[in-house]
């Protein structure tokens, strides 16, 4: 759906949406393996993220992604999430590789005149080299950016898979407004930075650590949602967890989530 189209809606209160492209440009995070599973399970995954709407008596959308970059779709949901709080007075963002597993009401749960996300710490993994997409990776492009302010920032970092919003919050927020400002501190990160060549030289421009900048330089109030909303199954951690509302499949392995590969039922 474009946002054009919101008219034709009957609009209510709550939105729940995300984000869906099949022309994704070639990203570790967009493999062929991974655009496959998404094809495969597409109408499922929506099912379900529509199911859980109807719990929360909220509208569901699937927009189509505008762009093909895998990074610039990562920064188009924190503007769409911004641009929702215009018409509906609460939002949640889901990317669309979460499956909803609750009939908690998300919106009931959390205050949204704050920014509810998980946040994490991180740590530094012993491995031989290091990775844009690795948290530790994105957290020292946060520090680093947040230094040149002379704020000492925290060791923890956002996921934004699963991110909710009001009008009130959205506001303090200002992602769209405050995305050149990221852009040149970014620059200046990579240029002036206590970390190492080996580290700042892998930094990209990057939703997460622009979210949780964003909110560590302007002291925004955030919720920390917790690893249950937002339970990413990935290599690391390939078993789904009974005890989670939100399954995050971050490795596109539908199949091995409960209940869903077969009647796609809410436990």
């Amino acid at each position: 759906m474009d946002t054009n189209d919101l008219w034709l809606l009957d609009m209510s209160k709550r939105l729940i949406f995300s984000l869906y492209t099949d022309k994704v440009d070639p990203h570790t995070s967009a493999t062929d393996q991974k655009k496959q599973s998404f094809a495969e399970y597409k109408d499922r995954i929506k099912k379900v993220q529509q199911d859980y709407a109807n719990i929360c008596n909220a509208d569901y959308i699937l927009f189509n992604s505008s762009n093909t970059s895998y990074i610039d779709i990562q920064f188009e949901k924190l503007f769409k999430l911004e641009e929702m709080t215009e018409v509906y007075d609460e939002v949640l963002y889901l990317d669309f590789d979460v499956i909803p597993y609750t009939d908690v009401n998300f919106f009931e749960t959390f205050n949204l005149d704050t920014l509810c996300v998980y946040s994490s710490a991180t740590e530094l993994l012993k491995t031989p080299g290091w990775h844009h997409m690795d948290p530790y990776v994105k957290m020292s492009c946060k520090k680093a950016m947040l230094l040149i302010e002379d704020i000492v920032g925290t060791s923890e970092i956002f996921n934004t898979g699963v991110t909710a919003l009001n009008k009130h919050s959205a506001s303090l927020l200002q992602f769209k407004d405050r995305f050149k400002e990221y852009k040149e501190s970014f620059k200046l990160a990579q240029e002036d930075n206590l970390y190492p060549t080996e580290m700042s030289s892998i930094w990209q421009l990057n939703n997460e650590v622009y979210a949780s900048y964003i909110v560590e330089k302007y002291s925004i109030p955030t919720t920390n949602i917790g690893m249950p909303w937002n339970f990413i199954v990935d290599y690391g951690m390939p078993i789904p967890s009974a005890g989670a509302y939100f399954h995050h499949c971050v490795n596109k392995d539908f199949a091995s989530l409960p209940a869903f590969h077969s009647d796609l039922q809410l436990i």
